[in-house]
């Protein structure tokens, strides 16, 4: 994928929404059509501010479509590989036999020394 004309395949039934976005908001485009399929088209773009690309990104999104050559990892597989840690990571050692024992955690000011702030010295 060349950085400066990113591209999109998209099938002939969905094209017009792309191209009509792509005329309204002045985007420069190119259309292509597939010689092994001739229902597909590759789109690419002319991105020339950071705006219309953000703005082309989100169009993209609502349409379903995805960059070509963009390998991205989605949202729901980082969260759920973020909910299964192995025990090694989370820090809980169990003991030589084999029974993890847990207990309740000490507060730091349980251990301190009493001071009371009703007496005047």
């Amino acid at each position: 994928m060349n950085e400066a004309t990113p591209s999109v395949t998209i099938k002939k039934k969905n094209i017009f929404a792309l191209i009509e976005y792509c005329i309204e908001n002045k985007i420069d485009h190119t259309v292509k059509s597939r010689s092994e399929n001739s229902d597909e088209f590759d789109v690419e773009f002319l991105i020339t501010n950071t705006k219309k690309a953000i703005a082309l990104g989100m169009c993209l999104k609502e349409l379903k479509l995805e960059l070509n050559g963009l390998n991205v990892t989605s949202i729901a597989a980082i969260k759920a590989n973020k909910k299964v840690l192995p025990a090694k990571e989370t820090g809980l050692t169990i003991p030589s036999g084999g029974v993890a024992i847990e207990s309740e955690p000490i507060m730091a000011f349980e251990d301190a020394l009493p001071f009371d702030l009703g007496t005047s010295n």
